[in-house]
Parts: C-alpha cells; sequence; structure tokens
C-alpha cells in the first residue's frame, strides 16, 4: 500500500539520520519496486498471506530500500552495523497496520507486521549492479 511505503521510507530517513548522527558518514536511500517474479517479491508475499489467512493482497507490491553508507572504517564497524539492522527491524515491526507511533507496541525481538527482510552487507567497491546493500 502505498501509505506504507511512506511510513517504512520515513521511519528508515529518521533511523538512519538519527544513527548516524555526529559522525562523517555519507548516505543515500533508493527505493525500487520488486517485480512480482522476483524470489524476493515471492517469499514476502508468502509471508504475508501466511500471516493473513483469507485476506487478499489488494494493492500491495513489494519494494527494495536500498541505503549505501559511505565512511571511515571507525564509523562503520560491524557492531555498529549490527545495531542500525537491528533498529530498523525494530522500528518497522509494526507499520503495516498500526498508525505514526506505533513503537511502543512493537513486538519484542521485531515480530510480525510488516513482511521484511533487512540485509546488511559491507564492500570497499561500489558496483551498483552487483553490489547492492538491501535494507
Amino acid at each position: 500500500m502505498p501509505e506504507t511505503l511512506d511510513r517504512v521510507v520515513d521511519t528508515v530517513r529518521t533511523v538512519v539520520d538519527d544513527h548516524l548522527q555526529d559522525r562523517d558518514v555519507f548516505a543515500w536511500r533508493f527505493t525500487l519496486p520488486v517485480a512480482e517474479d522476483d524470489p524476493a517479491h515471492l517469499l514476502l508475499a508468502a509471508q504475508w498471506r501466511l500471516e493473513h489467512p483469507g485476506q487478499r493482497p489488494d494493492g500491495r507490491g513489494t519494494y527494495e530500500i536500498a541505503l549505501s553508507l559511505v565512511g571511515a572504517p571507525d564509523d562503520l564497524t560491524e557492531p555498529d552495523l549490527a545495531a542500525l539492522r537491528a533498529r530498523l527491524l525494530s522500528e518497522t515491526a509494526c507499520l503495516e497496520s498500526a498508525p505514526a507511533g506505533c513503537l511502543e507496541s512493537a513486538p519484542a525481538g521485531g515480530g510480525s507486521g510488516l513482511p521484511r527482510t533487512i540485509t546488511v552487507r559491507r564492500r570497499d567497491s561500489f558496483d551498483y549492479e552487483f553490489e547492492r546493500e538491501i535494507l
């Protein structure tokens, strides 16, 4: 749903801005629709159907939000990236059906809600065609 995508994008933007505050890190994000025959879409669509038995996913689609961070290794350590991933999982946990500010009621550990996967990969070069960081 477009309004859900808007809330997810706003949440990702807020989490990343807050996480990178006071660091010399350049970040950019882009959002792309995922084709209906893409394995990522098929997996997330199946997950949504399991969590919403008897409902139709009318008007829903799968999107990739790719986020790239460029900075000094001290600013982008493995524990730091893991903390960013955990916060993104937590803060996007209940965005599908809950109003803004739903984080107080988000399930511990990320729970169900909005079907999503968050993958963090470190890289040394920037080849946009083959190496995208998917959030």
